[in-house]
């Protein structure tokens, strides 16, 4: 219960009537009504401790900030202050797989499962992996500039703002993996998205 507490906002659980629908909807593809006992939680309360909620279904509050250029699967909410950290949201196949252009700059619920992704040493070695295939196929065919760069904003989200080429970021990851596995036996780092199931545009009146 101490963990819960630690998220409550002006109201613990609250009860979303309808989810998809608000000032600005999502055209019916996503699921009408979420549990009447979602956990309400803003994404600065989450982002502070997570850990206690991954794989229960909350409701995360926050300024959609971004969307993916690939069709919108993934939406970032930022909560307060000019530099908060972005938290990913990805659209579920029963919200048609994406969210709309028109949810920018709004205020959203979001309504889905909290999930944790580790990045490990063979992850990062995945990565280098597919990063070099990717380079290999570009220069086969004169495109040297056809490696795409990651997003800035997942960047941001994962603490690599401030780090622009492939070969940094993973040292950024190795040089934090090795620092979380010292301090708390763990050698991976851990991040978090919402597979969700609806949202509901929420500006404030």
């Amino acid at each position: 219960m101490k963990a819960i507490k630690l998220f409550v906002l002006s109201a613990l659980v609250v009860s979303l009537a309808s989810c998809g629908q608000g000032s600005k909807d999502n055209g019916g593809a996503a699921p009408d009504v979420a549990p009447a006992d979602t956990l309400l939680i803003s994404v600065d309360d989450l982002l502070a401790n997570p850990d206690s909620l991954v794989g229960q279904t909350i409701t995360v509050e926050g300024v959609c900030s971004h969307l993916c250029k690939h069709g919108g699967r993934k939406a970032f909410l930022v909560g307060a202050g000019e530099n908060a950290t972005p938290f990913r949201c990805e659209a579920s196949e029963a919200m048609g797989g994406a969210f709309p252009q028109d949810v920018i700059n709004h205020n959203l619920l979001v309504t889905g499962t909290l999930v944790e992704d580790r990045i490990d040493e063979e992850a990062v070695k995945s990565m280098e992996e597919q990063n070099a295939a990717a380079e290999k196929a570009a220069a086969k065919e004169g495109k040297a500039d056809a490696v795409a760069e990651s997003c800035s904003t997942e960047k941001k989200a994962q603490g690599q703002g401030e780090v622009n080429s492939f070969a940094d970021r993973m040292a950024d990851y190795r040089a934090r993996i090795a620092e979380r596995q010292a301090k708390e036996g763990k050698a991976y780092l851990s991040f978090y998205h919402l597979d969700s199931q609806c949202y509901k545009v929420a500006d404030p009146e």
